[in-house]
């Protein structure tokens, strides 16, 4: 009876760890991809907007303000 608990109470902390290690491998891989999102430089291009007579679209540029987009009459 000993050894039956002892081999469930191992197989439920393999199952555990199998699961946290899966998941750790995946926000790892999100955090990878936020990072290399956040690494672009480029800035958005206003004419990816779509037409919108309701709404403006604007691409404001992270360090530069005289580089900024602007569009009248669209929206992401």
């Amino acid at each position: 009876m000993k050894k039956i608990i002892i081999s469930i109470v191992a197989l439920v902390v393999a199952a555990v760890a199998t699961v946290s290690m899966t998941s750790h491998d995946e926000s790892d891989s999100l955090f990878v991809a936020n990072v290399e999102a956040l690494a672009e430089i480029e800035q958005p291009d206003v004419n990816d907007c779509i037409p919108d007579p309701n709404y403006d679209c604007e691409a404001l540029h992270p360090t530069d303000p005289t580089k900024d987009k602007y569009r009248e009459g669209a929206r992401w």
